[in-house]
């Protein structure tokens, strides 16, 4: 399925195709008296394993992954899986080792890395980016491919194409949209092109051909895009979870007692938020449509209120 997928130039993850597929099975379950909790879950778990199977490229790449977080980890477990060739690097070589060792992987200097890869990948927050330790070397990368993974570009967008024109390496900003989590395959990463570019075909074959799915935009759709998706929702969860807090304390009451199934799963993703607070903190300082967002949200909740006390009278 790999080998057609990518002879068709058809992305590895086919969301129409997985409905369609988890429809049929949850009706044969039902069928059969089987739990359809249980055919969704087999599922799930079916699609993942499979499409990690089916990631082959024709082409292996020489990458340069600068960072050892976790996004950093979580592009290594895809690299890995791609078997292509990585270097991994930053300023502390001791935690660049250890990710590295994980996968099996080489470490290098900050230098030597940079002029080692033919992808640079930095996957670092907007102050690593930024840097010293990076920028002085940067111009090392001279005619390969460099590639940010920053949630919010407004901000830094122009100096990172600015950098790119001043050391000569071509330039293209991307965003996954998923979280440090192992084997992202079939997730989506976004493509932003610059002035320095050049062919983003290249770059999208590249990602696509490693397992995910991309989506070519620019900076202001970008911006806007992630205001709906990460910004109000971010705000609305980390509301929830001080209010919670208060609450508990507030009505002196165990609440995690008494979850239903639906809060449940929205408790998760309170905990996910809560765990990646710093990252979400600062999507909420540089997203440009951040407070126009916010605002809307307040504003709508009180709408919200308001009716809901109205009916109550």
């Amino acid at each position: 399925m790999g080998r057609i997928k990518r002879r068709e130039g058809l992305p590895i993850t086919d969301e129409r195709r997985e409905i369609e597929v988890r429809e049929r099975w949850r009706r044969i379950a039902k069928s059969y008296d089987i739990p359809e909790v249980l055919a969704d879950n087999l599922l799930t778990t079916m699609f993942s394993v499979s499409k990690m199977r089916e990631v082959n490229p024709s082409e292996k790449r020489k990458i340069t992954l600068v960072g050892y977080g976790g996004m950093a980890r979580s592009l290594a477990s895809l690299f890995k899986l791609a078997k292509h060739e990585v270097v991994i690097t930053g300023r502390d070589l001791e935690k660049s080792l250890k990710l590295a060792q994980e996968f099996n992987f080489t470490t290098m200097a900050i230098p030597q890395a940079l002029q080692w890869g033919e992808m640079v990948i930095l996957a670092l927050p907007p102050e690593g980016v930024l840097s010293d330790g990076i920028t002085r070397f940067l111009h090392l990368a001279e005619g390969k491919v460099v590639m940010d993974i920053l949630s919010s570009k407004a901000k830094l967008f122009k100096k990172l194409e600015e950098m790119s024109k001043e050391n000569g390496y071509r330039f293209v900003s991307t965003h996954p949209l998923f979280g440090p989590y192992l084997y992202p395959v079939g997730e989506k990463i976004v493509l932003i092109p610059s002035e320095t570019s050049k062919s983003v075909e290249e770059v999208a074959k590249f990602w696509t051909d490693t397992g995910l799915t991309t989506v070519i935009t620019d900076v202001d759709t970008h911006e806007k895009a992630m205001a709906m998706v990460q910004v109000l929702p971010h705000f609305f969860v980390l509301g929830l979870s001080r209010s919670l807090d208060f609450l508990e304390k507030e009505l002196g009451v165990e609440f995690t007692e008494f979850q239903t199934t639906n809060f449940r799963e929205i408790y998760k993703i309170v905990k996910r938020v809560k765990e990646l607070e710093p990252v979400i903190t600062e999507i909420q300082r540089l997203n440009p449509y951040a407070r126009e967002t916010r605002s809307i949200g307040v504003r709508e909740l009180n709408t919200l209120f308001s009716t809901l006390e109205e009916e109550k009278k």
